[in-house]
């Protein structure tokens, strides 16, 4: 099994490109290719369920409703930026998410995974563990329901 992770390693590792390098990363040209059919399918009023786990308070799954790609509603409650921020932490728009992922590429993750919606590129499925030796400090964001409102 150990071997079997080693290798796990090396794949990730392989995969990613180097600093000085202009081509990017699979993972990186994924996630391009996803934020451009995410942006060219022009929804910008939407429904799903997010649920981000990690080793904090309220995990619970979120309904979230987003129109004209604002956050209006959290369980069928509206909702304002200011609840947005202090009450609603772990809710995200999808673009909210696309920079998430980013920003985690950029830090260079231990490990992660990250999968897209094939019809419209939205993400579907993300996970990053950023250091292999601190416990907790890992973070999913799962996507379910999505409806095109």
């Amino acid at each position: 099994m150990k071997y079997l992770f080693k290798i796990l390693i090396l794949f990730f590792t392989a995969a990613c490109s180097s600093e000085d390098s202009i081509t990017p990363s699979p993972i990186e040209m994924e996630l391009s290719t996803a934020i451009k059919k995410w942006n060219d399918s022009k929804i910008n009023s939407y429904s799903y369920t997010l649920t981000v786990s990690c080793y904090c308070m309220d995990t619970e799954p979120k309904d979230i409703k987003v129109v004209n790609n604002k956050i209006k509603k959290v369980n069928g409650k509206s909702v304002t930026e200011d609840d947005l921020e202090n009450i609603y932490w772990n809710v995200k728009s999808f673009d909210e998410i696309f920079e998430i992922i980013a920003e985690k590429l950029n830090d260079n993750p231990f490990l992660y995974t990250i999968k897209f919606d094939q019809s419209f590129g939205y993400p579907i499925d993300i996970y990053f563990d950023m250091d292999e030796m601190i416990a907790d400090e890992e973070i999913g964001y799962y996507v379910t329901n999505f409806k095109i409102e």
